[in-house]
Formats: C-alpha cells, structure tokens, sequence
C-alpha cells in the first residue's frame, strides 16, 4: 500500500462524488418546482412522522443524550 494513501480520506471523496452523480442523474427525472418539493404528494404517514421527528429532536439532541448518559451513567 502507498504511503500517500489516505482511505479515510478517498472514502470522504467518493461518496461525496457519488452524491453528486447520483443527484444529477435524478433531477432530470424532475420537472416541476411543487414535484421537488412535496414529491406529487406520494409519501406515507410514516415517512412524514419520522421527518418531523428528526427535524425536531436533531443531531444535538442525540450528542446531548449520549454525553449524559456517558458522565452519569445510566441510572
């Protein structure tokens, strides 16, 4: 293996770029501003729930939960 190899790095990259593919090949697929936005109304009760879940509790709530839990302990 190289010495200039950084795989963490090269992983990073290639999802980025795997991203971007996959985004530009799927918005051809999209032709209107309301078909982007709310998908022509196809989602399920489920998949709506969980958004709002996420959008509410978030990424630092989770951080937070699990530092407690790691200074407190689990009692």
């Amino acid at each position: 293996m190289a010495p200039f190899l950084n795989i963490p790095l090269c992983m990073v990259v290639s999802f980025l770029v795997l991203t971007l593919v996959v985004g530009i090949y799927f918005s051809r697929k999209t032709t209107s501003f309301r078909q982007y936005a709310i998908g022509d109304k196809q989602f399920a009760t489920a998949t709506l729930v969980a958004t709002v879940l996420a959008t509410a509790y978030g990424g630092g709530g989770l951080i937070r939960s699990v530092q407690q839990v790691h200074n407190l302990g689990l009692y």
